[in-house]
């Protein structure tokens, strides 16, 4: 598949109304999404990775003791936005349903909390909640017998959670994380939501941080349809793209670069390694035996700049190529 992610155009706010009251979701600018998805669909891309709720400073009602109650006023018809004019585009998107910011130490931005909400993740009733109030509903109003069924057709799979491995105890949590979750607290959630998933007929997976992690998301028990690694260059904590083929990692399920640096890696002369395009991270992913590569990011929401529309349309066209 041909991906790309957007990821967003405001962090946490394209899905309903914020923390600070604002409200400029999707909904509200579809002259510019539908403007941003056909440029992408003529670039030849098909998979678009969108970050929905992000740490939850938008689109989502917390109650006063601090738990997910469902969704503020005009969220799902954000998404149905979203998912209308993906179809309209001839595109799918796989919605990343949180980040793992969720879990960061409350702060204070612009003069609203965010972040702080890592029971949600790391505690049984809180992970109950987010189950029943947020995800049941949403995953199954796209469902089969969901109010709005048939814009289902928009989702190639549900991304659960960006980056868990960086609120995982036994892996590599940040800093900023104020109570590392232990791993089988939540795969517990992810196997819960992957099923939950499942009954509504949809795919489901989860945006892994790191190649050397992959192993611990392919438990079977888990129940994701395809795994994720985000592969930046980063020879001292992670295994090297172009050096490890998927064969490598013993996994038992296919695997997504599922972000990529959308300027490509540079030169590495310490190591020996050259310089690569993005163009030439998405084919050593498929020689390498990877399903693809999406490239970070369309709209160059940080220091990693925007992905060349033109790159994006060759790696289609090698793609095409292949499977001729």
């Amino acid at each position: 598949m041909v991906g790309v992610n957007y990821p967003w155009r405001h962090y946490g706010g394209d899905f309903g109304p914020t923390v600070w009251g604002t409200h400029a979701g999707v909904a509200a600018a579809p002259g510019a999404v539908a403007a941003d998805l056909a440029l992408m669909a003529g670039c030849g891309v098909q998979v678009v990775r969108w970050f929905v709720f992000a740490d939850a400073r938008g689109g989502i009602r917390v109650d006063e003791a601090g738990q997910p109650a469902g969704f503020l006023p005009g969220t799902l018809a954000d998404l149905d936005a979203a998912f209308e004019l993906a179809l309209a585009a001839g595109l799918r998107l796989v919605p990343v349903l949180f980040d793992h910011t969720l879990a960061f130490r409350a702060s204070d931005a612009a003069g609203a909390r965010v972040g702080g909400h890592g029971r949600w993740l790391g505690d049984p009733d809180g992970q109950s909640r987010l189950l029943e109030r947020v995800i049941a509903p949403v995953i199954g109003r796209y469902g089969p017998g969901g109010e709005r069924a048939a814009l289902g057709a928009a989702v190639y799979a549900w991304d659960l959670l960006n980056e868990p491995d960086w609120i995982v105890e036994e892996l590599s949590p940040a800093r900023q994380v104020e109570r590392p979750v232990p791993f089988d607290v939540l795969a517990a959630w992810v196997r819960d939501a992957a099923d939950l998933a499942h009954r509504h007929g949809a795919r489901v997976t989860i945006g892994g941080a790191r190649l050397r992690f992959a192993g611990w998301w392919d438990d079977p028990r888990l129940g994701l349809d395809f795994l994720q690694a985000h592969a930046y260059y980063d020879p001292e904590h992670d295994f090297d793209v172009l050096t490890t083929p998927a064969a490598a990692l013993g996994l038992t399920r296919p695997l997504v670069i599922g972000e990529c640096a959308g300027q490509g890696d540079a030169a590495d002369p310490a190591r020996q390694r050259p310089a690569l395009s993005v163009r030439e991270l998405a084919a050593v992913a498929r020689r390498g035996g990877y399903l693809g590569a999406w490239p970070w990011s369309w709209r160059g929401v940080d220091g990693q700049g925007a992905v060349a529309h033109d790159a994006l349309a060759a790696i289609a066209a090698d793609i095409a190529g292949d499977a001729r």
